[in-house]
């Protein structure tokens, strides 16, 4: 009986782990057409889409200066929505990490715009994204953009 049991044990954990790689291969790409909706959303000011994508707790954090304060998602919601105007936004290259109900996004970003009327092009953003997989479907809760100042 205790072998059944640890035969048992054996297959239900190796079964286990073959189903979280058969969803590692299904995740990868479903994170990388989350990103990119990210950023459409972002450009065409699509507040349900975000609202999806984007989890409560979500933070922004340049890594310089290190101690600076993270931006809350409601700062770059509005950040986002009532002073950033988008022209062009793509990933040059991505990797996808996925461990269980996380996923880690490496990025190498490139967007154009105004920040309050401000014109910018960003030719070389290198960020970090975290994702963790929710009821409700995979969501972003923090951002690392660790660009070097100019």
């Amino acid at each position: 009986m205790k072998r059944l049991l640890f035969i048992n044990a054996v297959l239900v954990s190796l079964l286990g782990r073959a189903q979280t790689v058969n969803n590692k291969g299904n995740t990868k790409p479903e994170i990388r057409m989350l990103m990119n909706d990210w950023m459409v959303a972002t450009m065409k000011k699509d507040v349900t889409t975000l609202n999806k994508i984007m989890a409560p707790e979500y933070k922004l954090y340049d890594i310089y200066p290190f101690d600076k304060a993270p931006a809350t998602r409601e700062t770059w919601m509005t950040n986002a929505i009532q002073h950033l105007k988008i022209d062009s936004v793509h990933y040059y290259t991505m990797k996808v990490d996925v461990i269980d109900n996380t996923a880690i996004v490496q990025s190498k970003f490139y967007w154009a715009g105004s920040f309050y009327g401000q014109p910018f092009a960003d030719s070389a953003s290198i960020l970090v994204d975290t994702w963790m997989k929710r009821k409700q479907g995979w969501q972003v809760v923090n951002r690392l953009r660790v660009d070097k100042p100019e």
